[in-house]
């Protein structure tokens, strides 16, 4: 079948900058150009109807109805009109950390722009898709908006403005998964309480992950041989940020030993914590491990 519309984004994967970043502090983010969505319209005369494809594309089909919604009473227009087939095909796992509501949104965002481009709306692609995004989460940064439509060489975000990153070096650095799904909107809730709890030590935390932030950037610029120490410490600095946010349970704590076992420098959650996926860094590419390390 040809389609009239069709649009692909990937999933992310967070060097540093998690949860501070909604305070306005800077992040670094970076695609997973291999875990992809694929959103794709053919026109007919037919009610609107969803179809799915791929590992993970049947989680996308009941959420896609909520963003339907919530785009067209953005745009103040009805859903009386829309017929079609959307077509989803997902390889982006859901509920892990890599951005899969992210990458829906952005595709969702550009499926808007297209349909309805006749009426000349105007539609901001970053804002439309972030305010998409907040069906999921709540309260959305646009961090993972911003990495589901980053370069190959990811981006510095801050307060929506985004930079390409500059790589002078290629790290070794793995993503593997903790074995339980990370609930991004429980782990936002749970620094929103430490904030009114405890301002002085949440605000501390922020500082100390906007510090990470811009270490990890610098180190990817070194040309030096300290460059890869640089971003063990960024990294571990960012890591010391989720445990003291809590958001290190079990299942973390015990896949990060694992990897410390295995001989990484330096690991910490990529995301939102609270389970999802790990980011490890090696001085040198790791020996065959039962981690299920993926590459970067």
């Amino acid at each position: 079948m040809s389609y009239d519309f069709e649009t692909t984004t990937h999933g992310k994967w967070i060097l540093a900058g998690e949860h501070a970043v909604l305070r306005g502090h800077a992040a670094l983010v970076l695609p997973l150009t291999d875990k992809t969505l694929t959103l794709r319209y053919k026109k007919s005369d037919q009610p609107l109807h969803i179809t799915h494809d791929g590992p993970y594309g049947e989680g996308c089909s009941t959420p896609i109805w909520q963003l339907i919604d919530t785009g067209l009473s953005a745009l103040d227009l009805t859903s009386s009109n829309l017929t079609g087939e959307l077509n989803i095909i997902n390889h982006i796992p859901i509920g892990a950390g890599m951005g899969a509501s992210a990458a829906l949104c952005v595709a969702m965002t550009r499926w808007f722009q297209t349909v309805f481009d006749e009426k000349n709306l105007k539609i901001n692609a970053f804002e439309f898709a972030r305010m998409l995004e907040d069906c999921f989460h709540g309260q959305s940064s646009g961090l993972d908006i911003a990495g589901a439509a980053a370069p190959s060489e990811g981006v510095y975000f801050k307060s929506g403005e985004t930079t390409p990153i500059q790589h002078a070096w290629k790290p070794h650095w793995y993503l593997s998964y903790s074995g339980e799904p990370g609930i991004t909107s429980e782990c936002i809730q749970h620094v929103q309480t430490l904030w009114q709890q405890d301002k002085a030590r949440a605000e501390a935390l922020d500082n100390q992950m906007a510090d990470s932030v811009h270490q990890a950037r610098d180190a990817l610029m070194n040309t030096t041989p300290l460059a890869i120490k640089q971003l063990a410490h960024a990294i571990d600095q960012a890591s010391d940020c989720f445990q003291g946010w809590g958001l290190i349970n079990t299942a973390l704590q015990t896949h990060i030993a694992a990897l410390h076992a295995a001989g990484a420098m330096a690991i910490k959650p990529t995301g939102s914590g609270g389970g999802g996926y790990v980011l490890s860094l090696w001085e040198s590419p790791p020996p065959e491990t039962p981690l299920g390390l993926i590459t970067l």
